[in-house]
């Protein structure tokens, strides 16, 4: 149970510190809204298709790129800092080199983690 009590306790941790490091960028407003619908997206079309979503969308030269490009480098240094991801490859490559039962495993660990990203920056972020 402790073990358990200290991977939540790390995991909000860690999220704590990377809302933290966008509370004075000039997009955090946009961050906010994209965290907080990335859970559901999360959710709904699964963890790849979010990402390559998100990819996508942070192409733009603008602060909803920005944000996105934000957000996705924050789920990448997640599956780093938890050893799901070791190497330096393209997390949609990653992502679909998985097997099933590794996929979905990373993808529950990642919905839990943007939940805390989600509640955190709720708390941090003031529109």
């Amino acid at each position: 149970m402790s073990r358990l009590k200290g991977r939540i306790q790390e995991m909000a941790n860690f999220a704590y510190t990377l809302v933290v490091g966008i509370k004075d960028k000039r997009y955090k407003d946009k961050y906010l809204t994209y965290v907080r619908k990335t859970p559901s997206m999360i959710a709904h079309n699964g963890l790849l298709a979010t990402v390559v979503f998100a990819k996508k969308k942070a192409t733009k030269r603008n602060s909803e790129g920005k944000a996105w490009k934000h957000l996705l480098k924050h789920l990448e240094r997640f599956l780093k800092h938890f050893g799901f991801k070791k190497d330096n490859s393209d997390l949609v490559q990653f992502l679909t080199e998985l097997s099933v039962e590794d996929y979905r495993m990373i993808t529950k660990q990642t919905l839990d983690f943007v939940v805390w990203l989600k509640d955190i920056a709720e708390g941090e972020i003031r529109q």
